[in-house]
């Protein structure tokens, strides 16, 4: 690929800070890879002090295959087989839990304050509430409804993203839930302590806490001196501080920004991290990448014009060459329902579109009737070459929304026309009841202090382990500060328990024994298939589901156990470990599967690292998109306003975008003015959908 005139200054900017300006589809993946490219084979830069950082493990995936690709390596595309001869390229939390165990086996942070074991886990956003109502109902005996876990959780990981320990939170104690947040936040660092887990908050805040101490500081300045993190706007105060501390030796620092694509506050992303970053690297070479090589002209001019009605943005335009194109499509339906059916029959539309050829006039070969596909190359002079077969494939439709609710209507419309399609992020495959059981057997095996583990499995499948054994065990662990596994194997000295109990428990460990015994000496998927026979589990599916349910739910475990034989060039606990780690930090966007040919539904905030042939952008109105409550905040519209062009520039070819006159809305009838981003289109780039009712029916 050949880079244009600011892509080549970008390219180059080597021993400096360097800011690149990017938008939508501009080639920056390409560009900071012909950078990683022109580093090492030019500049003689060595492969293993480059950093490359990213925020989808899909877009690190795609940095490591092109780099390995110019570089000429062979090499499976793993961020733990990139040993520390090569640039150790992944997301924010991959690369830090990579670093902090690294730390681990260098360091005793115990002398730093911080009480962080090898072989600590991940607890995923499910495995934290459940740690969170634990807190609130049993150590704190408060009222779920009144304090609810997800609430207290998120004032717990706004401090952390804030850089304040619970020691300190009193600092901002300013009301009553506050003062409950404190309480539970000091006991939710402690359990986490002593299970050895870290949530997803953890990483990251306690990588910060680390590169504090100079000897741990310098010994990763030297060893990663160029760093490059792409979608910088995405970043927190936390990661900003990372990058900051690890550059500030060398400040060979090049990152990517697009405030444009800055819809992520609610992540804890600072736009002001653009100022921080100008503040201290004033000296940065600034390189704006504006030209999009995938959208059409019409497309590109019209997002243009909505997300410039932002007051706070960067000046630029965004700009392209390809064809002007079509038409934005508006469809203003009489109904919700109507609304989906036009989406669902248009989709339907442009799939009879496909492969389309009369008889009589097809292609043929030395007069036989056999019809030749054009798409494959014929040197025969008698084959016809002037004919172009259009494909369309239900892949090509990609249909977002604001948020997960509203996709349930366009599934229903989807499903009447027999159209194959998928929703990402609705219930994961690694959030699948059956999934989640295995993996937590797994947990427990790895991490005998693992309680929320523990507790998921201990009378799965059942064992007649009653709530009320389960309390009393709690009572014990509390009282005498003993890990989870040491309870059960005493279970015998527990007076408060009958014969009939403690006999259940003591099953239960030895057969906990036998696992951990096994995985010893056994690769990961082999061990999930010794554990699944070991449990009966299909038995225990079939009791609980019905048939068909339940083979489904089998073969969501025999996925899983196809999954886990990445992992089989590892030894056993080794296998364990890095099994867990990447489906803890497994994101929503890595459930697309690119050759799959299926229409995508899924919300706008998870498309951004998409691109298609053909988008739907639909419920766009007010209330609904601009979110009710951005209306009266300024700074919370803008990102709404950056949310739609996020929707919009996702579409290549056609973009449609739909709205509802009526629409049935949580119990009532509704009718929302058209969003306010339609009338920032401009008349002349945007056309009305024309239908006849009956047809839809």
């Amino acid at each position: 690929m050949n880079l244009n005139e600011k892509q080549e200054i970008a390219k180059n900017t080597i021993e400096w800070p360097l800011l690149i300006i990017a938008w939508a589809w501009s080639w920056k993946t390409a560009t900071l890879t012909a950078r990683v490219e022109h580093m090492i084979k030019e500049v003689w830069v060595n492969p293993w002090e480059i950093l490359c950082v990213t925020f989808t493990n899909k877009a690190a995936k795609e940095m490591r295959e092109r780099i390995w690709k110019r570089l000429w390596i062979h090499i499976d595309n793993n961020i733990y087989r990139q040993k520390w001869n090569l640039p150790l390229i992944g997301t924010f939390h991959s690369i830090w839990v990579y670093l902090l165990k690294d730390i681990l086996n260098k360091y005793d942070l115990s002398e730093l304050g911080i009480d962080l074991k090898k072989d600590f886990i991940i607890y995923d956003e499910d495995d934290k509430l459940k740690m969170m109502k634990w807190i609130l109902t049993t150590d704190l005996q408060l009222d779920e409804k009144q304090f609810p876990a997800r609430q207290i959780s998120y004032f717990i990981s706004e401090a952390k993203n804030s850089s304040l320990r619970a020691k300190d939170y009193s600092k901002v104690v300013d009301s009553y839930i506050k003062e409950q947040v404190q309480k539970a936040y000091v006991i939710y660092e402690k359990k986490m302590s002593e299970n050895n887990a870290l949530d997803f908050d953890d990483i990251l805040f306690k990588t910060l806490q680390i590169l504090k101490n100079p000897t741990i500081l310098d010994y990763y300045q030297e060893k990663y001196k160029y760093i490059m993190v792409d979608e910088y706007q995405d970043t927190n105060m936390v990661q900003y501080e990372i990058i900051k501390l690890l550059a500030s030796k060398y400040r060979n620092l090049a990152v990517v920004w697009d405030d444009w694509q800055s819809i992520y506050s609610w992540r804890w992303a600072d736009m002001r991290n653009i100022i921080n970053f100008k503040r201290d690297y004033t000296e940065a070479v600034v390189v704006k990448l504006e030209q999009n090589y995938r959208s059409t002209k019409c497309i590109i001019d019209a997002a243009n014009c909505v997300v410039k009605n932002n007051k706070t943005a960067l000046e630029k335009t965004l700009w392209t060459d390809n064809e002007c194109g079509e038409k934005i499509v508006f469809i203003e339906a009489p109904d919700d329902k109507l609304e989906a059916s036009i989406i669902a029959k248009i989709i339907e539309e442009k799939m009879k579109e496909s492969i389309v050829i009369p008889a009589k006039t097809g292609i043929y070969k030395n007069g036989q009737d056999n019809l030749i596909d054009p798409r494959v190359k014929h040197e025969d002079d008698n084959i016809a070459t002037s004919l172009e077969l259009q494909i369309n494939k239900y892949s090509d439709n990609l249909i977002l929304y604001r948020t997960n609710w509203q996709s349930r209507q366009i599934e229903e419309a989807l499903m009447s026309k027999w159209i194959p399609y998928k929703v990402v992020w609705w219930l994961k495959f690694y959030d699948r009841k059956e999934v989640k059981d295995l993996l937590a057997y797994l947990k427990a095996i790895f991490n005998p202090n693992d309680v929320i583990a523990f507790k998921r499995i201990i009378n799965t499948p059942s064992r007649k382990i009653g709530s009320r054994t389960l309390e009393v065990l709690d009572i014990y662990k509390d009282n005498f500060s003993l890990p989870y596994f040491s309870i059960l194997e005493n279970v015998e000295e527990i007076d408060d328990l009958n014969n009939g109990a403690k006999s259940a428990v003591k099953s239960f460990f030895n057969l906990m024994l036998n696992f951990r015994e096994t995985a010893t000496r056994t690769e990961v998927a082999e061990l999930l298939q010794y554990i699944v026979d070991k449990l009966d589990y299909k038995s225990y599916l079939v009791d609980e589901f019905w048939t068909e349910e339940a083979e489904g739910k089998m073969d969501n475990i025999k996925e899983l156990i196809n999954l886990a034989t990445n992992y089989n060039w590892m030894w056993p606990l080794e296998s364990i470990s890095q099994f867990l780690e990447e489906v803890a930090l497994v994101s929503d966007l890595d459930s697309v599967e690119n050759d799959a040919d299926y229409v995508i539904l899924m919300t706008i905030h998870t498309s951004k690292w998409l691109e298609q042939k053909r988008v739907f952008v639909a419920w766009v109105e007010e209330s609904i998109f601009p979110h009710i409550r951005s209306l009266e905040n300024e700074k919370e519209l803008e990102e709404e306003r950056r949310l739609m062009y996020v929707a919009m520039t996702r579409a290549k070819k056609e973009l449609y975008i739909s709205r509802a006159l009526e629409r049935f809305h949580f119990g009532n009838y509704v009718r929302n003015p058209a969003s306010r981003f339609i009338k920032e289109i401009p008349k002349e780039l945007i056309t009305n959908y024309e239908f006849w009712i009956l047809k839809l029916i």
